[in-house]
């Protein structure tokens, strides 16, 4: 349908318009309205493609008939896609009262593709003779790199690296990443570089049988060996697991098999098309073969991702590239009215992305960027909105925060959260330090007496939380890092100081903590002492610990004179006698080594224990807070612990006993290895997606996190860059797609993608701000500024803070961006009813339960009663 009103039971399109109070534009009507064959919508900032997604969803349920499950919406971000399911559910409901029909979007796809690929591949119309498929188990980033880690030196000597001298392989892997590491011995840094590749070929769809090319590279040639064992080794222990890229490819191979996959949803959109990859347009396309409508929706401008394997030529020239696949070529609508930004902040932005040429030198009439958008400004506003601030350091940070603190005393702002700092980069080192060019501006803040909010600046192990817990259990555990020298070891071994000191600050102001970890340590110390004396017997008796174990021998093991009591009750408990007497029938006998393992083992797991001392004195407070609406930030970061350690426990044996303690294996594998992989690879604190921005604080962001959002402020925090050579990967896969012949027909040349994706960059910076836009300038001795900044501060001639007028500058509201929850009966009322501390713990701040808890309260109440019954036949 095109360009004209849809009617349904006395309700139109227009009328629902007028409803909501929105007033579409020419070109966002017909974007709305076209619903038949492909469409390429090419969205500026601030040209409301959000709305009109939604839209566009409301005419295809309510006006064309088309059943909610049979439209595929695939957005960049869970949030982007919760606030289109949200959206859609309030404007249905509007469009309900009119048509009287039911709207029910339960079953629609709307999601990220991810999560899109797991529902892909359990839907029954794809599968013949309608069986579904079993979901694969799905690692997330650090699941695959701790899967990778545990398998790294068989997958080094099977592909041919030098597995005895695992540090040469190491700087190998890490010189071919990066010739400026050709000395890293680093094996996380190895490690990482790998899960680069792996992923990288996955999401490029190459299949094992392309690895067998020669491109005159042996270290090449070994990775293409290595990644087609990985992936052989998804599949060990009859286990089927999928990271998120080879997730991908396995949606897509499933599609694949069903003639008819191209027809089973009649509407496939694409939200922020420009960061898609080449798999991700493989089952977009082909979702879309058979009705031939599909929507993408993007900004080339806007593409930040090439570094995760983002290829923005599938935007640039989709037209050509849908015409192929399809046979149709597509519409194109731009959505090009910016209603965000003042007039000069507009015309700032779009004189800035024309700084370098877009122009193909080697193909006439052929561009890298989408050409004649025409972006314009909706705001008549022609007073100043873009000012420039240029000196010393220390100077030009106290101009930028002397005005912010001005526009909040004169009211322009309610909040300092609607100022914003971008930055190409926040951190600076391991250990939460931040870049220098952030540390100015946050010196200057702190001066002025303004808190700043700086969630990507600081290892998530660096937060007050993990330095408090991870130090308890340092303590408990009697872990200390070695005193290192070098790299992340030393990082690492800082860190682990710093967690003990603060441990050791909370400890000294709580008696009864002092108490817990002494009795703790006293339990763990009788753990294993009571093993050892079990592994002596063993040891004299010529008893190996993988024998058979009897009735016999546990019988003998409970009257070794060294053994405490509650050990001697365990070994001749009448469950484990029974059990052990079953088992040997069965054919199927317990291992001696189980005994000794059960009789000492403790009744928590490290899990149990966190929740253990979140009774004291320290986190109670924090759950008081936020339990009276104070701070609540301390929860979201003691919740992602739980998770952290829960993830600890799946990848081990989560039961302590006295051959974990023997063995070492807390202070080896928890704090030696996995703690250690958790640290180095920098994990951030968390963020509230619903409210990213805490009140009164200003936000310093990386540009990739601003991208979405807007602010009334917008601090450019540096306008300088270091240019770079192509990616290492980014060579690699031209010259895979070159020798075998799939050349994309639009590429990007490779020494020209440093500069495209810096402009992108700093676009996407300059189109956050709605009232004002600061630019910084540092000057001085290794303060470079990069050069189309140059050229557009000589063009446009700004005015500097100190000369701006406050007065000009529109009122900011405080529109809070938090997202209204939809609240069920079953999930969330019931849970609240029963325990709101519960229910704040698990289901508002993501806590992870301990599976141990009602286990062991189980086995208590057993044991307990079997205690009962020893005590009455004693006679005691």
């Amino acid at each position: 349908m095109t360009a004209h009103s849809s009617e349904c039971s006395g309700v139109s399109l227009d009328s629902l318009f007028l409803k909501k109070g929105f007033k579409p534009n020419d070109n966002q009507k017909m974007a709305i309205e076209n619903t038949r064959g492909p469409l390429l919508l090419t969205a500026g900032p601030g040209s409301g493609k959000t709305r009109v997604l939604l839209w566009r969803c409301v005419n295809l349920i309510v006006f064309e008939n088309v059943s909610p499950d049979e439209i595929f919406l695939a957005t960049f971000t869970e949030k982007a896609a919760l606030q289109l399911k949200q959206g859609l559910q309030g404007l249905l409901s509007i469009a309900s009262l009119y048509t009287h029909k039911p709207y029910d979007i339960a079953e629609m796809y709307v999601g990220t593709l991810h999560s899109l690929c797991q529902k892909l591949l359990t839907d029954r119309r794809f599968k013949e003779h309608g069986l579904r498929s079993r979901r694969p188990l799905i690692m997330d980033d650090f699941g695959q790199f701790l899967f990778v880690r545990d398998h790294f030196n068989k997958l080094l000597l099977e592909s041919g690296f030098e597995a005895e001298k695992n540090t040469d392989s190491y700087k190998e892997i890490n010189g071919w990443f990066d010739s400026r590491k050709n000395n890293s011995a680093s094996r996380t840094d190895a490690i990482t570089n790998c899960i680069s590749f792996f992923n990288r070929m996955s999401e490029e769809n190459f299949s094992d049988q392309e690895f067998a090319l020669d491109l005159g590279d042996k270290t090449l040639s070994k990775l293409f060996k290595m990644t087609s064992l990985y992936r052989q080794s998804l599949k060990e222990d009859g286990v089927d697991r999928v990271d998120f890229s080879t997730l991908q490819q396995r949606a897509y191979e499933y599609i694949c098999h069903k003639n008819e996959a191209g027809s089973v949803f009649k509407h496939v959109i694409v939200d922020e098309y420009q960061d898609t990859n080449t798999i991700q347009q493989k089952i977009y396309l082909k979702l879309a073969e058979g009705t031939k409508n599909i929507c993408v929706v993007g900004d080339d401008d806007q593409a930040l991702y090439r570094f995760r394997g983002a290829t923005v030529e599938n935007l640039v020239d989709f037209e050509n590239i849908c015409a192929k696949a399809i046979g149709v070529r597509p519409t194109r609508i731009d959505l090009n009215i910016n209603y965000r930004s003042r007039k000069q902040i507009v015309d700032t932005y779009t004189k800035f992305i024309d700084l370098v040429s877009w122009k193909n030198p080697t193909k006439h009439n052929e561009f890298f960027r989408i050409q004649n958008k025409n972006i314009t400004a909706h705001s008549t506003d022609f007073q100043t909105s873009v000012v420039f601030e240029s000196g010393d350091k220390k100077i030009v940070a106290g101009n930028v925060v002397a005005l912010i603190k001005k526009l909040k005393e004169t009211g322009k702002i309610k909040d300092y959260n609607q100022c914003a700092f971008l930055f190409p980069t926040i951190r600076g080192n391991a250990s939460g330090q931040m870049a220098p060019k952030v540390q100015a501006f946050a010196d200057a803040l702190d001066e002025a007496g303004i808190k700043y909010y700086a969630p990507r600046a600081k290892n998530f192990l660096y937060t007050e939380e993990s330095l408090i817990t991870f130090g308890l259990f340092a303590k408990i555990f009697k872990y200390t890092s070695a005193d290192c020298a070098y790299g992340g070891m030393k990082d690492y071994s800082n860190w682990n100081k710093a967690a003990l000191e603060a441990a050791e600050k909370i400890i000294g102001h709580d008696k009864s903590l002092k108490s817990f970890i002494e009795d703790t340590q006293n339990a763990i110390k009788s753990s294993k002492e009571n093993y050892r004396s079990l592994k002596e017997f063993c040891e004299k008796n010529g008893i190996a610990t993988d024998s058979e174990l009897t009735v016999t021998l546990l019988k003998k093991f409970a009257q070794i004179p060294k053994i405490e009591d509650s050990v001697r009750r365990v070994l001749m408990s009448k469950n484990l006698l029974a059990f052990t007497t079953r088992r040997g029938k069965d054919g199927k006998p317990l291992h001696v080594s189980y005994a000794l393992s059960r009789a000492t083992a403790m009744d928590w797991t490290l899990l149990d224990l966190f929740y253990k001392l979140n009774s004291f004195e320290y986190f109670s407070q924090k759950y008081e807070l936020a339990e009276n609406g104070g701070e609540d930030s301390g929860l979201y970061n003691l919740g992602m612990i739980t998770k952290y350690i829960a993830q600890y426990q799946e990848t081990t044996n989560p039961i302590l006993s006295g051959s974990t303690f023997d063995g070492d294996i807390i202070r080896k594998v928890f704090f030696g290895s996995y703690m250690y992989s958790l640290f180095r690879l920098n994990e951030t604190e968390y963020e509230d997606a619903d409210d990213p921005f805490p009140k009164g604080c200003v936000p310093f962001l990386t540009v990739h996190q601003s991208k979405g959002l807007e602010f009334p402020v917008v601090i450019l925090g540096s306008l300088s860059h270091n240019t770079r050579p192509p990616r290492t990967l980014d060579v690699v896969v031209r010259n895979m797609q070159e020798h075998l012949g799939i050349l994309p027909t639009v590429c990007e040349p490779l020494d020209s993608m440093d500069a495209y994706d810096t402009m992108r960059m700093f676009y996407v910076a300059l189109s956050r701000a709605k009232n004002l836009l600061i630019l910084p300038q540092f000057r001085g001795q290794g303060q470079a500024t990069y050069s189309p900044f140059k050229t557009l501060v000589e063009d446009c001639k700004f005015e500097s803070c100190q000369k701006f007028e406050v007065n000009t500058f529109p009122e900011s509201e405080d529109a809070s961006d938090r997202l209204p929850h939809v609240y069920t009966y079953t999930a969330d009322y019931l849970p609240y009813n029963n325990c709101p501390r519960n229910y704040m713990v698990f289901h508002k701040y993501g806590f992870v339960p301990s599976r141990s808890q009602t286990m062991f309260f189980g086995s208590l109440v057993h044991q307990t009663v079997e205690d009962l019954q020893n005590f009455v036949m004693e006679g005691r």
